[in-house]
């Protein structure tokens, strides 16, 4: 016999205990609960898809964002490590070959930045000089060691080989020789004045096969087909408060045989 209290029961424990078909309804609450189950982790999975979609999004925007600040830099300070030049870095003393007489010399640490622009490459080249010898002729003439040089040219850093400085005898006509890519390049000066006399700092480039003779191109000529600027680092400045100006301000020089018309 089949009796149901629902004064103590519920509907449930009705169903169970007095239905025929208990097992019946337990199957639908069980897809109840199966389907309810599914939706939710429908609804989880696309929730996640939505936060994986939002998230690689920001990559995106991030990497966007990192490529257009990666401009070609323009400053040396911000390019290069740079550094200070100690002032009266080295002492020499060469003695006359006429007589006991001593000439005593000192000489600074030089640093350059010297533009380049050749053959659709931009950049510049940055160089530590200490003065580590001397020799006599009219004067004290200092050699120089090349202590860092640094390359970079059309937004990165390049290897360069062979890199040499000249002081360049009495008149002091520098030259800065370095080679990329198979060839020789060499600053120089295109304008001399009188006896031979730079006025200003290198102006040109020249461009050599790998025996140093052969030109590519002679960029120090009269016409100064290769121009650049090289300015010094100053000594009396920090580096953060050094502006490098790479104005071209080149002249020809008083004397220069250019000026001197057919005299």
């Amino acid at each position: 016999m089949k009796i149901c209290n629902f004064f103590l029961g519920c509907i449930v424990l009705f169903v169970i205990a007095c239905g025929d078909d208990s097992s019946s309804a337990f199957d639908a609450w069980s897809e109840n609960q199966s389907s309810s189950s599914s939706w939710i982790a429908s609804n989880s999975s696309s929730s996640r898809n939505d936060v994986s979609s939002s998230s690689s999004e920001v990559i995106s925007s991030s990497s966007v964002e990192l490529s257009s600040s990666s401009e070609i830099l323009t400053d040396p300070s911000k390019i290069f490590e740079m550094r200070v030049p100690k002032l009266d870095a080295y002492t020499c003393e060469e003695k006359t070959n006429w007589g006991d007489r001593v000439f005593t010399g000192t000489f600074s640490q030089i640093d350059l930045v010297c533009t380049y622009d050749y053959d659709g490459e931009k950049g510049f080249l940055y160089v530590q000089l200490n003065p580590i010898s001397c020799g006599l002729a009219l004067s004290l003439i200092p050699g120089y060691d090349v202590e860092k040089a640094e390359f970079y040219v059309n937004g990165k850093f390049a290897d360069v080989s062979d890199v040499k400085y000249e002081w360049g005898g009495n008149h002091h006509v520098q030259k800065l020789w370095f080679t990329y890519k198979g060839k020789v390049f060499r600053y120089g000066q295109s304008s001399l004045g009188w006896g031979g006399r730079p006025c200003q700092e290198m102006d040109c480039l020249n461009v050599y096969e790998s025996d140093k003779k052969t030109y590519v191109a002679n960029g120090c000529d009269e016409q100064r087909s290769i121009p650049i600027v090289c300015n010094g680092v100053n000594p009396d400045k920090q580096i953060e408060e050094q502006v490098f100006d790479f104005t071209d301000k080149f002249e020809v020089c008083e004397g220069d045989q250019r000026t001197r018309g057919n005299d």
